[in-house]
């Protein structure tokens, strides 16, 4: 640890946070990686792929990466949904 900051300004460690809000967490890594199944520029490793297939003379359009990214990043989101409210209903328990 950095003898430069004071222990109380890095703030609590994610172990002493209440379990209640671990939902709250999971539903954020979801949201943050889902972001970026729907559209072409929504995650770097989209834009790379639609670049080789470019340099291959194989142009992916926006249009087209949404015709198939966005039905599949809204099943992702159904499952990822049922996911995070099952994981609520185990810890109010």
């Amino acid at each position: 640890m950095n003898q430069t900051v004071p222990e109380e300004a890095l703030g609590v460690s994610f172990a002493d946070w209440p379990l209640q809000s671990l939902p709250v967490f999971v539903a954020l890594m979801f949201g943050g990686t889902l972001g970026g199944n729907g559209t072409l520029i929504g995650a770097s490793a989209n834009v790379v792929a639609a670049g080789i297939a470019a340099q291959n003379k194989n142009r992916i359009s926006f249009t087209m990466f949404a015709r198939y990214g966005a039905p599949i990043a809204c099943c992702q989101l159904l499952v990822s949904l049922f996911y995070v409210w099952a994981m609520s209903l185990l810890v109010a328990r």
